[in-house]
């Protein structure tokens, strides 16, 4: 017997597959992803809010070069294990630790009252409950009971499986991995504010059986969606894409239609699914239906490049001007974007698209051509607590209901400064250097303010509450075009924004689920 602080190099890779298998941060070709936030001259925090769900809100940045983090093998990532007694058998491998055992892998944490296994064969066993934590549960907060695994191959499996694994919390009846893909059995997922408070979740997506094959897709065998205990849609079989580019944002419940309130639109809801085809390519319908807005679809089909993402698309979308929302449909268009890359080793970053489609918005119609180019750099950070972003572009559009051509280099800069915990300044500029009245002929596609100058704060009323106020000066002609007053409101599931534009005298209000 041996007594506290045993060490050994064992257990790597812990129940790191059927839940949230381990992923290299850099892909086979050296390429490292990280995220970013599309720059935008938007400031009001419900037009953001409105955002975040749309392509190219969030996109997705490469740099060349080693890795900043990777997954180590097993020999690579010693263990530390405490326990109140150990035996260790030199012939014939035999592990039994017993007690309060506690072992630590980098970030990751598994604690048991007692532990069996076998060095040689690499296969162990919690005997009775376990408890498996990363990142001290930021990232996953895991228990169950019997969980059995192997080292070598990180295949494992486990009875009676309930936690956090972000963003999502899951519940399994039975979860088994076997190093390439993940079987959940009578088990449900739902969202971490879903779960704030006690009780059955807000909504959850049920299924009898639940592949999972990591990067790729999730496949749910008798799908069921509840709100509480009410079931309000099943499917046969659904399945979702985990090809997001969005880290730890992958959308299984793209399924559920998302209600959402809008003071222009009305009351509406959305939702979009995505359908994995190949190793390459998927189809997605997008859709949102107001009671004052109609319905909006988007339909297409997504290529996955090696450097960036081509898609063919039939969509309806929208825009705001002079703080009116307009729409536009696009019947289809063909968009083709590269990833942001990083010039070398240097800070800059590059990054560029072009489409080709037919516009049609109102009586205005015909075809659209685009390219661009915009060059940037990582978040600068001049002293503490301090955000700086310096960017610069060139867009050209060819519109043929007029056989226009319009040329609009561009420039700006972004800046944040948190003061305290509950009061951050914000502001911002940019310019096009394009005369107003050679614009677009589609008000969906029209600059709104040319010299844009905005600044503004927002407080930390509460917990739950925070309020904004958000000016927006047009430089050229002197004119302070917004001047908005914003409440937000965190509602346990849901989340708000009430609004007042004082400037045209109007109040808005929108309400959209945290979590999808």
């Amino acid at each position: 017997m041996i007594g506290k602080k045993w060490r050994y190099a064992m257990l790597a890779g812990l129940i790191t597959g059927a839940l949230v298998p381990a992923v290299q941060a850099a892909d086979s070709n050296g390429l490292v992803y990280e995220d970013a936030t599309e720059i935008t001259g938007e400031v009001r925090p419900e037009a953001l809010a409105a955002q975040e769900g749309a392509d190219g809100a969030l996109i997705r940045v490469v740099r060349r070069g080693n890795p900043t983090e990777t997954v180590l093998s097993t020999s690579e990532q010693p263990i530390k294990v405490d326990a109140d007694s150990m035996y260790y058998g030199d012939t014939s491998g035999n592990v039994i630790a017993v007690g309060k055992v506690d072992m630590v892998q980098g970030n990751r944490e598994i604690h048991s009252d007692r532990i069996v296994g076998n060095v040689k064969t690499q296969d162990y066993t919690t005997d009775g409950p376990f408890h498996y934590l990363e990142d001290k549960g930021a990232t996953k907060d895991l228990t169950g009971e019997n969980l059995s695994f192997n080292t070598g191959t990180n295949a494992g499996s486990a009875p009676n499986v309930m936690g956090f694994t972000a963003p999502y919390f899951i519940k399994g009846e039975h979860v088994t991995f076997d190093g390439d893909m993940a079987i959940i059995k009578n088990g449900w997922v739902t969202t971490k504010h879903a779960m704030a408070y006690k009780g059955v979740p807000d909504y959850r997506m049920e299924g009898s059986l639940i592949e999972v094959y990591p990067g790729d897709k999730a496949i749910i065998h008798n799908a069921r969606l509840f709100i509480k205990n009410g079931e309000v849609l099943s499917r046969s079989r659904y399945v979702v894409s985990l090809r997001g580019d969005r880290k730890s944002k992958v959308n299984i419940f793209s399924l559920i239609p998302r209600p959402m309130y809008d003071s222009t639109d009305g009351f509406g809801f959305k939702g979009n699914i995505e359908y994995p085809i190949g190793e390459t390519d998927e189809a997605f319908f997008r859709y949102e239906w107001y009671t004052k807005g109609g319905f909006k679809p988007s339909i297409g089909y997504r290529h996955f490049l090696p450097w960036g993402t081509a898609q063919l698309a039939y969509s309806r979308e929208s825009a705001t001007l002079n703080a009116q929302q307009v729409w536009v449909e696009k019947r289809p268009e063909l968009s083709v974007d590269t990833h942001v890359y990083h010039i070398g080793d240097t800070p800059f970053t590059i990054r560029g698209g072009a489409s080709i489609g037919y516009w049609k918005e109102d009586y205005i119609k015909g075809t659209h051509r685009k390219l661009y180019a915009e060059v940037s750099h990582d978040t600068w950070h001049p002293w503490k607590d301090m955000d700086v972003r310096v960017y610069g572009g060139y867009q050209k559009d060819h519109y043929g209901y007029n056989d226009y051509t319009r040329n609009a280099p561009y420039w700006g800069v972004s800046a944040s400064q948190r003061v305290t915990d509950w009061l951050t300044f914000f502001g911002g500029y940019k310019q096009y250097n394009m005369p107003q009245f050679k614009d677009s002929p589609y008000p969906f596609d029209t600059i709104d303010v040319h010299r844009n100058a905005v600044l503004g704060f927002t407080v930390r009323l509460s917990r739950l509450d925070s309020f904004t106020v958000s000016t927006q000066r047009d430089v050229q002609s002197g004119e302070l075009r917004y001047v908005d007053y914003t409440w937000y409101r965190d509602m346990h599931s849901f989340e708000g924004w009430l609004t007042y534009q004082s400037k045209q005298k109007e109040w808005k209000y929108m309400v959209v689920a945290k979590d999808f």
